[in-house]
């Protein structure tokens, strides 16, 4: 059933997928999308080299929220993806099953600090410390509350 045999773990859910019409905006919330290498059809950022698709947490989104005193809708952090997971930090390296057919792997934790952020929602920006990016190994549709399976490097 998993591209990697029955060893994954199941992780959690998909919380939120975010696309964007152009960059340094929010996102807008989807219920269903569909990855290919390159990204989100109809994202923005499709046909970036590497970091196709941006990633949060939703306990680190959460978290700032409670710093913040506001709510931090879907997509306004400018993240593609939300998922609630039952562990809090992913390895670079690991591969992520969304639904039935795609797997995400992870290229990146963050931002290089020599990197300029230019997107921030109300003076708060998570994915430069708290994001992750990956890559699209294998595409396919992806709808919110579809199960997130992983495998570890």
């Amino acid at each position: 059933m998993y591209p990697w045999g029955e060893g994954g773990i199941i992780l959690g859910i998909v919380d939120a997928i975010c696309v964007g019409t152009s960059k340094n905006k929010p996102k807008k919330s989807v219920h269903e999308a569909f990855f290919a290498p390159g990204g989100i059809k109809g994202d923005c950022h499709f046909g970036t080299e590497t970091r196709e698709i941006s990633l949060l947490l939703t306990a680190d989104v959460l978290a700032a929220e409670g710093k913040a005193k506001m709510r931090f809708p879907p997509g306004s952090l400018a993240e593609n993806l939300r998922i609630k997971v039952d562990r809090p930090f992913l390895k670079i390296g690991s591969k992520l099953m969304l639904g039935e057919d795609v797997v995400l792997k992870v290229v990146e934790r963050g931002k290089r600090p020599d990197e300029p952020h230019t997107y921030n929602y109300m003076g708060w920006c998570l994915l430069p410390d708290v994001g992750y990016f990956l890559r699209v190994i294998s595409g396919g549709k992806v709808k919110v509350g579809d199960r997130v399976v992983i495998e570890e490097p």
